[in-house]
């Protein structure tokens, strides 16, 4: 997705793009559930960058339409804690995505909802044909053998002994990026506190949460959200494809994630350790008691990696390509269509004044660096609150508000764009990229990243004189909450929060305009929703 999408940005703004590709589409990857956040960024990158097909996978109803029907629908996030024994989670919370009610028009019986489940081999497929239509020329199968970084140009040579040469290099391939592991850029030790192994497929006979005689109830059907398996040391993924009326897709997308600070012990093979794992847990067993996977299992020692560098003199590489942390919350599509807002208009800069030292992309580097460090803190703290419901329940208030302060950020400059058709509003993050995201909740506004971000590094500190037996669990929730309620501007109350993750729906209110579908006081107040955007032409002063 990040090197089509890139693509596709660069080539309707003028440049002459070439994407090689190792293999060809379709292909397996996973990455599938989609936020608000990453939904809006799309809608920046369609509106800014002239490629309005990007609005096709920004909500599940135009997916549908225009992609395919394979993709899931995300109505939720749904959190269940699991203890070993017990027929039931023992504590449940659901965070009902706003965009849940605001779906256009259901002309083609599609279920109302907003975010999605990407069947990702249709939707890389489908990205990888539009940029080709768009101009881009395409070269799947293609073996890269070797990068040269000239001081005026990139030369890039083929197993086939072809050679390429291009003023411009992105590297959007993941964890084998080859420039990383040229320019031996890796970090052989990763530079997060997350440390955690997963192991994943395809499956298909996953049942509906909801019909395997679980009690507990959802504000919408955990079938139409991202389920999300909590117990001690480790979490599942569930998230279905097959959760609508005109889904032609019977699979579902199931992962284990273990933390290997618990010391769970590898076992035999992926499967043999899945089975065991949810052989204790007897809810999540119900659900996938008739599951069968549908292709080999892949499994990875610890998924975090990480890079002393992601720009150069003539080359960016993605945040996907840079690190990795886990996929706890989906955060890493919202790095990815973030870091591509933020590379995109640099990029374009760069051929205009013919000029490509790494100082120009500083800004894009900092910002990666600031949203693995921001995905890392956030999924560590989890992680250390798996012992214990009440403790998990303070820190997915956490989450909660840090993801509105994103989502806030965002949405303001999208708001005034769709009441004004200004381009400049779209603009807001060039100056200063890495700051695009701060503070908690409403207050944005109120601290710089950095200052952020090392309020985050103070709150899992806390949690690591817990997991290192310097602190009871009961210690550590009162000490959470001394420390985020001391924080002035933000006046959080934990118990408040968790509650309504458990009972209540994050309210909304539509606000559409030219095509944008916004969201109102979940993340805007009041007075933001009839102001935002709107002039007010002062009077003249007597003459």
């Amino acid at each position: 997705m990040a090197g089509t999408i890139t693509a596709l940005c660069l080539v309707r703004q003028g440049l002459s793009v070439t994407i090689l590709d190792k293999v060809s589409h379709p292909r397996f990857a996973i990455g599938e559930s989609t936020t608000t956040p990453s939904s809006l960024w799309l809608r920046l990158l369609a509106e800014r960058f002239s490629v309005p097909e990007l609005m096709h996978i920004a909500s599940h109803e135009s997916l549908c339409r225009h992609v395919g029907p394979s993709s899931g629908v995300k109505n939720n996030f749904g959190f269940l804690y699991h203890e070993p024994g017990q027929e039931n989670a023992s504590r449940s919370w659901q965070a009902v995505i706003p965009t849940a009610a605001l779906a256009e028009t259901n002309h083609h019986r599609h279920p109302r909802g907003g975010e999605m489940h990407y069947f990702r081999q249709d939707v890389d497929a489908w990205l990888w044909s539009t940029a080709m239509q768009a101009g881009v020329i395409g070269r799947p199968s293609t073996t890269v053998t070797s990068i040269r970084l000239e001081p005026d140009e990139v030369r890039i040579e083929t197993q086939d002994g072809e050679i390429w040469r291009a003023g411009f290099l992105v590297d959007a391939s993941g964890y084998r990026s080859p420039l990383a592991h040229q320019l031996g850029i890796r970090d052989q030790d990763p530079r997060f506190r997350t440390s955690s192994r997963t192991m994943f497929t395809h499956m298909a006979g996953v049942e509906p949460y909801d019909s395997c005689g679980a009690n507990e109830s959802g504000m919408s059907p955990w079938h139409q959200g991202t389920l999300h398996h909590f117990f001690d040391g480790g979490w599942m993924w569930v998230i279905p494809f097959d959760n609508h009326p005109d889904s032609e897709n019977q699979l579902c997308s199931v992962g284990l994630s273990l933390d290997n600070h618990h010391g769970y012990q590898q076992g035999s093979s992926p499967e043999a350790e899945w089975k065991d794992v949810i052989s204790r847990y007897p809810a999540i067993a119900a659900q996938l008691r008739n599951a069968v996977s549908v292709r080999p299992w892949v499994s990875t020692n610890r998924v975090q990696y990480s890079s002393s560098a992601s720009v150069g003199n003539r080359y960016w590489l993605t945040p996907h390509a840079t690190g990795s942390v886990d996929a706890l919350f989906s955060m890493g599509n919202i790095n990815t269509f973030q870091g591509i807002a933020a590379a995109v208009p640099k990029i374009l800069a760069a051929f205009r004044d013919g000029e490509f030292r790494s100082e120009r992309f500083r800004g894009v580097q900092d910002l990666t660096t600031n949203l693995l460090r921001f995905q890392d803190r956030i999924i560590f703290g989890t992680y250390s609150t798996l012992r214990s419901p009440e403790l998990l329940e303070t820190w997915l208030a956490l989450w909660a508000l840090t993801d509105t302060a994103r989502i806030r950020k965002l949405l303001i400059p999208l708001v005034r764009f769709a009441r004004t058709r200004d381009p400049g509003a779209l603009t807001f993050y060039d100056d200063a990229p890495a700051e695009v995201f701060t503070g908690l909740g409403h207050c944005t506004d109120q601290e710089d990243c950095a200052s952020m971000l090392n309020k985050l590094d103070s709150w899992c500190d806390i949690m690591q004189e817990m997991t290192v037996g310097r602190a009871s669990v009961g210690e550590t929730i009162a000490r959470m909450r001394q420390a985020v309620h001391g924080v002035e501007p933000y006046r959080v109350d934990l118990d408040l929060m968790g509650e309504a993750l458990g009972t209540y729906p994050w309210t909304y209110e539509a606000l559409s305009r030219n095509g944008l579908r916004a969201y109102g006081t979940a993340f805007l107040t009041g007075d933001e929703v009839n102001t935002i955007g709107v002039e007010c032409k002062e009077e003249e002063p007597p003459v």
